[in-house]
């Protein structure tokens, strides 16, 4: 009886020693524009170089280790394209972006494979593009 007993505690001991599972954190995500043509109202010309940058940080304010962002960019109503992928590396990923329309112009990211107990998340921003005829600023 004795062995039986043991069998049944020497079991279920793993499970006692085990550590918790840690529960899955949400990171934040922002997303932003930077280009040549780009002004402080949100502006940028059609034809011209930008960059969409993701910055995702944990609760606490630290960058995230690993990953990939999907930037993707549509107009409001207007079925959207995938501008790229990119990877994380200290918290920032970014990616090269030419407007081919004028318009208002939604810019998303999603970020997703990082550690286990980082959650998928995503973000956008807004930006306005004008057609000035190849001019680039």
């Amino acid at each position: 009886m004795a062995g039986a007993a043991c069998a049944a505690a020497c079991l279920a001991l793993p499970a006692v020693l085990a550590p918790h599972a840690q529960a899955a954190v949400s990171p934040n995500l922002s997303v932003t524009m930077g280009g040549s043509a780009l002004g402080a109202a949100g502006l940028a010309a059609v034809g011209c170089p930008q960059t969409a940058t993701a910055r995702v940080t944990m609760p606490d304010g630290s960058p995230v280790t690993g990953g990939f962002v999907d930037f993707f960019s549509r107009l409001p109503g207007v079925a959207g394209n995938t501008v790229g992928t990119a990877p994380v590396h200290d918290g920032t990923a970014s990616i090269p972006w030419v407007p081919d329309i004028d318009g208002q112009h939604i810019v998303s990211a999603v970020y997703y494979g990082g550690p286990a107990d980082v959650r998928t998340t995503a973000g956008y921003t807004t930006i306005t593009t004008v057609d000035t005829g190849g001019v680039c600023a």
